[in-house]
């Protein structure tokens, strides 16, 4: 069993490293002192230890060499339940000879407190949620944890803001969501505007498409573990879905897309998809106007109507914004 004395120690002794990093760094596993036989067992032991301490960040030394090391590092750390996400180190912190690890927190999803995250800042944005809803969020995002670390599917993983800046932030659009609407999500990555409106919204019709092959699988998964009905997932861009849809004439009410494109690239992909009379919603951080100017012309030339409207989430207070759009029929 290898001793943590000498592999559990405080960032604060390489003060050049932490001044030169740009990100929080807890602590430093230097793997130059061990065998290649002792670090599948080190690795995870420290990774544990780190998180019962309450370190949530922490950054692998291996070197560059040709890469072996590093190639066996990150590939155990695929492996490791506790590992939320890992990236090379930025280059004063080592670049390409080290990883930075972030942890998942001891958190329970179940727990009163995630719920009254929930329940109060969607009340505090004018949403009413059930328990019941609220449980089903609680296990979209056990699952989301359980699924980032090879989908790649969220840079977020405290948990607190995984409640905030993706569940509740996804309801805002509700309001403005007819009854019964056909509703499209693009790029919808971890599920997110669309899972959450579903799960309020039962009335909806959502399709949720996605680029990537891995979250696509995501939102399948996710979409048969809650046990929705009325929504599906598809592997598309949404150029193949213009041509899926062409003659068809299914279109969809509501086109909603959070932070994917800037605005007019938005209209660009919504506007062939979206029905005569129907709504494109962008889910927006601020501030907007740039965007809005840039997309002044397609606005003009679609005779779109623009509706904006500010908000930010309670707990964190990050502003955000609200633009929709109706397509006025003809």
């Amino acid at each position: 069993m290898v001793s943590f004395a000498k592999v559990l120690r405080n960032d604060q002794d390489d003060k050049n490293a932490t001044e030169a990093v740009k990100v929080p760094i807890s602590d430093v596993l230097d793997l130059h002192t061990f065998l290649p036989h002792e670090i599948p067992s080190l690795l995870g032991e420290y990774l544990r230890a780190c998180r019962a301490s309450g370190i949530y960040s922490v950054r692998i030394v291996h070197g560059k060499g040709k890469g072996v090391l590093k190639k066996m590092v990150q590939g155990l750390l695929k492996k490791l339940p506790m590992v939320a996400s890992f990236s090379d180190a930025p280059l004063p912190a080592g670049g390409w000879g080290a990883t930075i690890v972030e942890l998942t927190k001891e958190f329970d999803f179940d727990s009163p407190e995630w719920a009254e995250i929930v329940y109060k800042g969607a009340r505090g944005l004018g949403v009413d949620v059930t328990p019941r809803q609220i449980r089903l969020f609680a296990l979209h995002a056990r699952e989301l944890m359980a699924w980032n670390r090879f989908a790649g599917l969220t840079s977020i993983t405290d948990p607190g803001e995984i409640a905030e800046k993706h569940f509740v932030d996804s309801l805002v659009p509700s309001p403005f969501i007819p009854v019964s609407s056909r509703v499209l999500d693009i790029g919808s990555g971890g599920g997110f505007p669309g899972i959450p409106l579903k799960i309020i919204r039962p009335d909806l019709q959502v399709r949720l498409i996605d680029a990537s092959r891995k979250k696509t699988s995501f939102l399948k998964h996710i979409i048969r573990t809650l046990g929705l009905e009325g929504i599906e997932a598809s592997h598309l861009r949404t150029e193949e879905l213009a041509k899926e849809i062409e003659g068809k004439g299914i279109l969809h009410d509501v086109v909603v897309s959070r932070a994917v494109s800037k605005i007019g690239m938005l209209l660009d992909q919504a506007i062939p998809l979206v029905s005569k009379n129907g709504v494109i919603i962008a889910m927006k951080g601020v501030p907007i106007d740039p965007e809005l100017k840039s997309a002044t012309a397609k606005i003009k030339d679609e005779a779109l109507a623009l509706h904006t409207k500010d908000y930010h989430l309670p707990r964190c207070g990050i502003k955000r914004c609200l633009v929709v759009f109706s397509k006025k029929a003809a």
